[in-house]
């Protein structure tokens, strides 16, 4: 079996979301075998921290994705990444001691940790030259990170591979083609082959316009929420509105992919959130990561700020009924 050769480290309730979007890139390009990332790579039952020892031991390189979460802060206790038995710590410690390549990718504008903020056993990561990964350019960032991963590596630029299916386990997928009504439409279509034999690339736009609404239950208790959202745009644009906790927020950031792999897309929303009276409020961002998989998109969201931490949030938004949809105008 093909050994792993990228490790993403990360803390959940702080880069959930960005772990995700870059093992996705990450997997297209070298391959989902060589991609480590937590959720996909350790089954039920496994001991998690055995599991991740070995995944670093056969690894090269280790991205260490650092948002502005990622020391772990906890109120009136030590940061997390004090504690020696701190998974994050663990994995940084072991890829150092193992003289690996490790690159910390910062997120959204966050710092590189000084030496001051870590334990001694991580301070030689706050002098590792550090890559930026950011929202609003991030197709431009990733490059970037595949350059320095492939010349890491020694491989030269590759194109794409179609999502491996460790990426479509993560979609739900059962197979990779679907039956669409009485007329057994493939979804995906494939393409029609070029001259030379080659399959080409498809470029249509999803049929994403339009109102879809799902019924999502958040990460606390009894918040159970029918949310809506409104897409528009051609080409690539995304654009309208997502609700949460059924107010509509405007999308901001909205892409979406049309191949190699059509009917992906992603955008966020900002919200403030209010911490208490006379505490003021602090601005919180969610993620949103879709796939069109016939008549559904599946849904991965993320939540990043605000007052306390989230994990990641799945749920399935389809076409709203016609009724509903001219109700809500």
């Amino acid at each position: 079996m093909q050994r792993a050769q990228i490790f993403i480290s990360y803390r959940r309730d702080d880069a959930a979301g960005y772990a995700r979007a870059v093992y996705d890139e990450l997997a297209r390009h070298f391959g989902a075998a060589r991609v480590f990332i937590d959720v996909d790579d350790i089954g039920a039952g496994q001991k998690f921290d055995e599991v991740i020892d070995s995944a670093v031991g056969e690894s090269e390189v280790l991205l260490v994705l650092i948002g502005k979460r990622w020391l772990g802060e906890r109120e009136g206790q030590p940061s997390r990444i004090g504690d020696p038995g701190d998974f994050v710590r663990l994995e940084v410690t072991a890829g150092l001691a193992k003289g690996m390549r490790v690159i910390p990718l910062l997120l959204d504008g966050a710092a590189m940790p000084s030496e001051a903020q870590l334990p001694a056993v991580l301070r030689p990561l706050a002098r590792r030259n550090a890559l930026e990964i950011d929202n609003a350019r991030f197709a431009a960032d990733i490059e970037r990170l595949l350059a320095a991963l492939r010349a890491t590596l020694d491989e030269p630029a590759a194109v794409p591979q179609p999502a491996p299916s460790k990426r479509a386990l993560w979609w739900g997928l059962a197979g990779a083609v679907l039956v669409v009504g009485a007329g057994a439409t493939l979804w995906p279509p494939r393409a029609p082959p070029r001259n030379d034999g080659s399959p080409t690339v498809s470029t249509a736009r999803p049929e994403i316009n339009g109102t879809w609404q799902a019924e999502v239950d958040y990460d606390w208790p009894n918040a159970h929420h029918v949310e809506r959202f409104e897409f528009a745009g051609d080409a690539s644009d995304l654009h309208g509105s997502a609700s949460f906790l059924r107010v509509p927020r405007g999308i901001v950031e909205g892409v979406v992919d049309r191949g190699p792999e059509p009917g992906g897309l992603r955008f966020a929303t900002r919200t403030r959130e209010v911490a208490g009276a006379g505490a003021g409020s602090e601005e919180t961002v969610h993620r949103y990561r879709g796939r069109l998989v016939g008549d559904e998109i599946r849904f991965v969201m993320q939540t990043e700020g605000g007052s306390s931490p989230h994990v990641p949030v799945e749920f399935v938004a389809r076409r709203a009924p016609v009724a509903a949809s001219q109700a809500g105008r």
